[in-house]
């Protein structure tokens, strides 16, 4: 089954909103890059949507999430607020690792006396969805989903089976990580850094959130993008996923899925590598979709210039370090 996207909010090293990420395509650069190597997101603007008094104890993590929902919400023109019966599925790779690492000090004593109830509330993997389902009032199933790189393609592929089964009309799903020194360190022991990229430069690391309110394809005044599939396969499989015929963003060190395909475009320069920044791709999909001149930045060029299928449509691929891969296709045609 497809499903239609009404709305989609991102935060990232590039700014808040999809202005802003489409501003950053179009210009194709990448933000000063800060002493230390990662693109980090600035949530200040949560504070329109949210009274301050209110976010006094929720940390950097979930607050990307939030904004990036609430973000969501105004690009599908809901001020007013989601359905009731709404569901939400949030995606993360490693949680708010760094509230996590602040609770595994080496000296057992001394963390028995640190030890935080605000601080160990907000360790946990669902917290993002617990505060997003709160602040947002949001009464239907609720889910937070973690298997590293593919959390977001799995995050995708369980709302359209929630939309198919009717478990609900409407689904929130999105992903978040945060920026901490494990995700750093992680970064630096990649294969590509310690023994050459083959000539490419090493994503930054970086952090950031991209949410997305879907809905059947099917349903009243549902217009374009849509999610045409989710396919993911497992390590060691000799088939590769299918490839649409226009363009691929992959968020991938390995790209050996991609070596058959007519022509791909890597924009993590744009918002750095985590384990979900394939929400980031999504987003950027949906980007490029909106606006024929940014789509047509990105195909490749001919003699002839730079042509756009009637029906165009972008894979976002990611493939994990073991061979594992997700895709999620997006399209202008619901049918």
């Amino acid at each position: 089954m497809k499903a239609c996207i009404l709305g989609a909010g991102v935060v990232g090293g590039f700014g808040c909103g999809r202005a802003a990420l489409e501003a950053a395509i179009r210009n194709r650069s990448a933000p000063e890059a800060p002493a230390v190597p990662a693109l980090t997101a600035q949530t200040d603007l949560l504070d329109r949507f949210v009274p301050p008094r209110t976010l006094r104890r929720v940390d950097h993590y979930a607050r990307m999430a939030l904004l990036a929902s609430r973000l969501a919400l105004e690009d599908a023109g809901m001020d007013d607020g989601l359905p009731e019966n709404t569901g939400l599925i949030v995606a993360t790779g490693m949680g708010p690792t760094a509230n996590t690492l602040d609770l595994q000090p080496a000296d057992v004593a001394a963390a028995d006396l640190a030890l935080s109830p605000i601080l160990f509330s907000n360790s946990v993997q669902n917290a993002a969805a617990a505060y997003i389902s709160m602040l947002l009032k949001i009464r239907g199933p609720c889910l937070s989903i973690n298997q590293y790189e593919m959390s977001v393609p799995l995050a995708f592929q369980t709302a359209i089976d929630w939309l198919e089964e009717g478990r609900t009309s409407t689904v929130l799903v999105g992903g978040v990580d945060c920026f901490s020194k494990a995700l750093h360190d992680a970064s630096l022991s990649r294969r590509e850094t310690k023994n050459g990229s083959g000539g490419r430069t090493p994503a930054p690391v970086g952090e950031g959130s991209a949410f997305f309110i879907l809905t059947r394809s099917d349903a009243a005044g549902a217009q374009y993008p849509f999610v045409h599939d989710v396919h993911m396969g497992a390590a060691m499989r000799p088939d590769a996923p299918p490839v649409p015929n226009t363009l691929m963003l992959h968020n991938s060190r390995k790209t050996d899925l991609l070596d058959h395909a007519s022509a791909h475009v890597d924009l993590t320069h744009l918002y750095g590598t985590f384990p979900t920044s394939m929400g980031m791709d999504v987003a950027a999909a949906l980007a490029l979709l909106r606006t024929e001149q940014l789509l047509s930045m990105c195909l490749p060029r001919s003699d002839g210039g730079s042509a756009i299928p009637e029906n165009p449509r972008i894979g976002c691929l990611k493939q994990g370090e073991t061979g594992d891969w997700g895709m999620i296709v997006i399209g202008r045609d619901g049918r």
